[in-house]
């Protein structure tokens, strides 16, 4: 810890200040004003904060997913200068660092608390029933529970005063020369958001409840939590008009397109087209749908909330299914077949947890075996001759030359393997979808089976008898 001068030079800008912190080579810098120093660690003794929080963060403890190990070396760095600035390295006894250990302790307790946060989503056009997907629901904004907020509904949608209060207000604007001022929706809390849903035409809102994280890494987690809920929908509702559904602040395509071009002689084309998501399905196909693929819903919301709550009995089989159906939902955001296959390739791989491009072939001839019932030389269906491993190749095979740069990525067709028949996007987007869907299944029953193996390994190959105990063999 090093503490310095800010008296010559004067800083007169933050640019300035930096230029100071980086000449003494000073991070995690505290201001005194009054005294005009700053106070921070060189890049060594950075390094130790950080080893001191990550130790304060081991893998086996809850305090892994309260807070990152940057936040934790923020607070830990702040609590040194604080308590220490003045003080000799000599001085310090082993009271002074049980303090710290406590001040550590009650700051990791401070966050074990839950967070309410409200994410603006491009989900249906149409407004149906709230949707919940674990600890994740969407309200469309016309739903929004206000009461849940502690706010009246009258101040989230302001009503317009009489005729002559408007006439009166437009006037007597128009005679200062200022813009009108009209209450907006969303009250003083959410005018904001409501403003941002509206320029990114997101009309539902997710209301995520995260509990135990410090308020960035809350924040991020609401958000992932949001992203995998709106995989799930996409996972019960299958057709490229879903592909668009997203999360405002993230990736939020524009719900329409305008397109000019001009050819050689010189005449224009002008287009545009709409793109809202989910724009043909109407209102009252929407919501039968969700009542229908409630349980379904209800599965992948078990795995979403044992995955941000952390208490999951099976801690790899749920973060395997979230961290798939991220990628997943990742993947059909991508306008590029050979990048939405890649991704949804790495779907699969992260979903039974494949190490290596041959781990992943074996994991996912092992699956079809087991949900599926489907040997290598099986065929895929009766409508389709080609075999399970042609299959697994074909994907497998595609990533690896994508992601090796063997094949080019601005590319408009998919690697073949082997000089076998290249496979599609439709193909690989329609497995992964039926392998997520059939995981958190078969992971529920896995459950009430009693099952408390942790493994992808013995997952399927309970699935697999269980599958052979009910549906046994024909005998010739």
């Amino acid at each position: 810890m090093t503490t310095i001068s800010l008296d010559q030079p004067t800083p007169h800008s933050a640019e300035s200040l930096s230029d100071i912190l980086q000449r003494h080579n000073l991070h995690n810098a505290s201001i005194n004003i009054r005294n005009m120093t700053a106070t921070g660690f060189s890049p060594s003794g950075l390094n130790n904060v950080i080893a001191l929080a990550k130790s304060f963060r081991a893998s086996q403890s809850s305090n892994i997913h309260r807070a990152s190990t940057p936040t934790l070396a923020k607070f830990i760095a702040g609590e040194i200068i604080s308590r220490w600035e003045n003080r000799p390295a000599t001085s310090l006894t082993s009271v002074d660092f049980t303090a710290l250990g406590d001040a550590v302790g009650d700051w990791f307790s401070a966050q074990a608390r839950v967070l309410q946060h409200v994410v603006p989503c491009t989900l249906f056009p149409h407004r149906v029933s709230s949707i919940a997907v674990g600890p994740v629901i969407f309200h469309h904004i016309q739903d929004f529970p206000t009461e849940t907020f502690g706010i009246a509904r009258a101040e989230f949608w302001p009503a317009e005063p009489p005729r002559w209060k408007r006439w009166l207000r437009n006037v007597w604007a128009a005679v200062r020369e200022r813009p009108v001022q009209s209450a907006k929706p969303g009250g003083f809390h959410f005018e904001q958001l409501v403003e941002l849903a509206a320029q990114r035409h997101a009309p539902w809102m997710a209301i995520v409840d995260v509990p135990g994280r410090a308020p960035m890494e809350s924040r991020n987690a609401a958000d992932i939590a949001t992203d995998i809920a709106l995989a799930s929908i996409q996972l019960i509702s299958p057709g490229s008009d879903m592909r668009g559904i997203a999360r405002a602040t993230a990736r939020a395509a524009p719900v329409w397109r305008a397109d000019v071009a001009r050819t050689e002689d010189g005449r224009m084309s002008i287009s545009s087209g709409n793109t809202i998501p989910a724009l043909a399905r109407s209102q009252e196909l929407i919501a039968e749908h969700m009542e229908a693929a409630s349980p379904f819903l209800q599965s992948m919301g078990r795995r979403l909330a044992a995955y941000l709550s952390a208490t999951s009995p099976l801690p790899e089989l749920d973060e395997a299914w979230c961290n798939a159906a991220y990628w997943y939902h990742e993947a059909l955001a991508e306008h590029l077949d050979t990048v939405a296959v890649a991704k949804l390739e790495t779907a699969i791989e992260v979903l039974f947890r494949a190490e290596s491009m041959s781990g992943s072939k074996q994991r996912l001839l092992s699956s079809f075996d087991a949900i599926f019932g489907l040997k290598a030389s099986d065929a895929i269906s009766p409508q389709n001759s080609a075999t399970v491993e042609q299959l697994v190749i074909a994907i497998t095979t595609a990533r690896s030359r994508i992601f090796h740069g063997t094949w080019p990525t601005l590319h408009t067709d998919l690697p073949s393997a082997k000089g076998k028949p290249p496979t599609s996007y439709a193909d690989v987007e329609t497995l992964a979808r039926l392998l997520l869907l059939n995981f958190s299944l078969q992971l529920d029953a896995y459950q009430q089976a009693g099952e408390t193996v942790d493994s992808t390994d013995a997952f399927l190959a309970w699935i697999k008898a269980q599958r052979t105990t009910n549906n046994p063999p024909s005998t010739p």
